[in-house]
């Protein structure tokens, strides 16, 4: 069990600093992405008012992104928890199975 220490510290040390960045990362992004669609929105030749919808499709996005990115993240450094499968003739093991 002692050999799962190290893994298990980082997936907690990705969580917390994740977590802890979450409330200056989306509001960030989100003005981002919104400022270069006013752009777009100004230079091109788009109706007046903003879509509702691009707005919201946006903020989903973006959360969606972050989501991925943690779930990816842990993933990762959770897979070296996981024991190797070996197969029942590469131990020498005789197979439980009928031939």
């Amino acid at each position: 069990m002692d050999e799962n220490r190290g893994p298990a510290l980082g997936i907690a040390a990705v969580a917390i600093v994740f977590l802890a960045l979450l409330p200056f990362l989306i509001p960030t992004l989100i003005w981002l992405v919104l400022t270069g669609y006013a752009i777009t929105k100004a230079i091109g030749s788009a109706p007046d008012s903003a879509d509702g919808t691009a707005v919201l499709l946006a903020v989903v996005a973006i959360v969606t992104f972050f989501t991925l990115a943690i779930a990816g993240a842990i993933y990762a450094i959770g897979r070296s928890m996981t024991p190797k499968k070996r197969r029942d003739r590469d131990a020498g093991i005789p197979s439980q199975l009928p031939a």
